[in-house]
């Protein structure tokens, strides 16, 4: 009897075990399929998301004319605001010659009244300072920066810069600024045209540099243009109004307006929908894999445990009895020295109601049959 319980014991710690073991893989299973459900579904709405909390601008205006007249543009009854750029070569950055450098702004409504980035780590820049800029996260990835590292903005020389110059014929002949990154921001079009799959990120200046270096960013030959991001207060329904006041208040019909949702944005929630996809597929199948693997795990610990069972019951103890036993801590005095009366064992009330003969044949019969 006293292996039968020694055996019952360890067979109620080799179970416990199992079902720890069971209960671990049903915890990693659902932890990896509701974390690939939630990705996808945050992964779909991600641009939506950005969208809804920059102030991103509703079109881009490109008349592409030197010298146009951008106040007529900001006093129409749809524009909420209106940042200039120019269509030039900016800078380049010594220490990564192939990051895009963007256009820089050539007032302070980029990031304060249109297209306001959402700030990841540190600050947007002094709109004061030349020596400051914001960098998106996949530069800081790439090129291993951190927030208050240097860079080195390389501008080109006045006669250097026409229509045409896009610092690939020639290196900028202009001056060096060390410039401090500050923060590092995310936007609409300002991530969405320098972070992708072959592009490393970018940079944006202050708009103090176009307003300390104009002739290093526009030239001297009065061929170069400004174009402009607007932000319309009607969002994208008030498109057509603003097409038909902005051909009323030029004269022109040919001015080319983008509408930045689609054109911009349109790409970015293909891909985000296509990986949300993805991620969704791999949540059902890891779904389908821990029903089956898992379902398998727990058909083999109840056929086992149905077995076990089988075999206590064959020696007079109910499934409740039979826990109860292998729980309790020895009560059986060792054997020390002649018997007596005083120190004859005592049989647990286990469901046994036939003679020590008895049990020993049952056990020893349970013993061989199983």
């Amino acid at each position: 009897m006293r292996i039968t319980v020694t055996w019952l014991r360890l067979e109620v710690r080799r179970r416990w075990r199992s079902l720890l073991v069971l209960a671990l893989l049903v915890a990693l299973a659902t932890s990896t399929v509701l974390a690939a459900a939630a990705g996808a579904r945050r992964g779909q709405t991600a641009f939506d998301r950005l969208w809804a909390s920059t102030l991103p601008a509703t079109v881009t205006v490109l008349p592409n004319q030197p010298g146009f007249d951008w106040n007529k543009i900001r006093a129409l009854p749809e524009v909420a605001a209106l940042t200039e750029f120019p269509v030039v070569f900016g800078f380049e950055l010594d220490c990564c010659p192939a990051v895009s450098s963007g256009f820089p702004p050539a007032d302070d409504e980029m990031t304060r009244t249109i297209e306001h980035p959402v700030m990841l780590e540190g600050r947007l820049f002094n709109p004061d300072r030349v020596d400051e800029i914001v960098a998106t996260p996949e530069f800081m990835v790439s090129y291993r920066k951190s927030v208050g590292d240097t860079v080195t903005l390389h501008l080109a020389s006045p006669r250097q810069v026409t229509p045409d110059y896009d610092g690939s014929s020639e290196p900028p002949h202009g001056p060096r600024i060390v410039a401090r990154i500050v923060g590092v921001g995310r936007s609409p079009l300002g991530s969405v045209n320098v972070e992708g799959p072959g592009q490393k990120g970018g940079v944006l200046a202050s708009p103090a540099l176009f307003r300390h270096y104009r002739a290093n960013i526009m030239g001297t030959s009065g061929q170069t243009y400004i174009n402009a991001f607007a932000r319309l207060k009607g969002g994208e329904a008030a498109i057509p109004a603003f097409r038909a006041d902005l051909a009323r208040v030029t004269g022109r019909s040919d001015i080319d307006v983008w509408n930045n949702r689609e054109f911009y944005g349109g790409p970015v929630e293909r891909l985000t929908r296509y990986e949300a996809a993805c991620l969704l597929a791999f949540a059902l199948a890891a779904l389908v894999a821990a029903i089956f693997l898992i379902g398998q795990s727990v058909a083999r610990y109840t056929s086992g445990t149905m077995a076990d069972l089988q075999i206590l019951q064959a020696v007079g103890l109910t499934p409740r009895q039979a826990v109860t036993s292998a729980a309790a801590p020895r009560s059986w005095p060792q054997r020390r020295g002649p018997r007596s009366a005083s120190r004859r064992p005592s049989w647990p009330r286990a469901g046994c109601r036939s003679a020590p003969h008895s049990i020993r044949s049952r056990i020893r019969a349970s013993t061989w049959t199983g």
